[in-house]
């Protein structure tokens, strides 16, 4: 196996799956371990021993669950992250009680080196832009931080209700994350990529899939149908505005208004408003 092969699969680990690890780290060689980790993280006996026999298969544990080099750079850099990605999401300004479930649908949906990518083009911009006060940026900020290129950016679809304040909208199930931001002579665009998405029916209770149909964003005081290839939407960036906070966060903000191909009563065409954040 090459070096970081492993942080590079198809099937990220869960954060339960993590636990399990850091518990048998914790542990060293306790008899009875897979017992104990069971306990401890409220499952049963099995799913703990599948999980360290495939552990041990793929390298990271020797046969009698001891950590094997790469098995310690694993765990090592998934604590690393997960605490970099609190730390992350409390910066953006993402809201305490939403971080701890915003890092397990991260950890367990994007992987490892885009993660990291995203932290370490975070920290870049909040050391050029450290600032006393949040303020407006112009749309050529992109061009003095970034250059051309390819980003990939964190993003956050909010359904914004009058009693209620701001919560998360369904619409932010039906787009993969990270987005990526394409910055160049020839195109600036945020892309978001479509994914199935599922929904209970507020009638029967049952399950329902599908996938957003359409979106549109707003500028200049106009509704605009977004561009939809190959399962990629797009929105051009000068329609979006970008706010620098203190400490030097770049967010990026359009409102937009969806609608999804299934259970339309279920997710009727509504305002909500798109936050990335670089």
């Amino acid at each position: 196996m090459k070096k970081g092969e492993s942080f590079k699969r198809r099937n990220h680990p869960t954060m339960m799956q993590i636990q399990y690890l850091i518990e048998l780290e914790k542990m060293g060689k306790k008899r009875g371990r897979v017992a104990m980790i069971a306990e401890i993280c409220g499952v049963n006996h099995g799913s703990v021993s599948r999980y360290l026999k495939a552990c041990s298969e793929n390298g990271y544990l020797n046969s009698d669950y001891e950590f094997t080099g790469l098995g310690k750079a694993y765990i090592k850099g998934y604590i690393k992250l997960i605490e970099n990605l609190k730390v992350y999401l409390h910066n953006i300004g993402v809201a305490d009680r939403e971080i701890l479930l915003n890092v397990k649908d991260m950890v367990e949906n994007i992987d490892y080196y885009t993660l990291s990518s995203m932290i370490r083009n975070n920290q870049k911009i909040r050391s050029i832009y450290s600032v006393e006060k949040k303020e407006i940026l112009s749309k050529n900020f992109l061009a003095e931080v970034l250059g051309h290129g390819m980003w990939e950016v964190y993003f956050m679809i909010y359904q914004m209700n009058q009693q209620h304040g701001c919560s998360i909208s369904m619409a932010n199930r039906g787009f993969k994350k990270p987005a990526v931001l394409r910055h160049n002579k020839r195109v600036s665009w945020l892309e978001l990529s479509i994914c199935e998405m599922t929904a209970k029916s507020r009638v029967n209770g049952e399950k329902m899939t599908g996938h957003l149909e359409s979106l549109k964003y707003e500028q200049n005081g106009m509704l605009h149908l977004a561009q939809i290839r190959d399962g990629k939407l797009r929105i051009p960036l000068e329609a979006c505005r970008f706010h620098r906070r203190q400490g030097g966060e770049v967010k990026g903000m359009i409102p937009v208004t969806t609608t999804c191909n299934v259970g339309r009563t279920h997710m009727p065409e509504s305002t909500a408003l798109l936050v990335f954040w670089l």
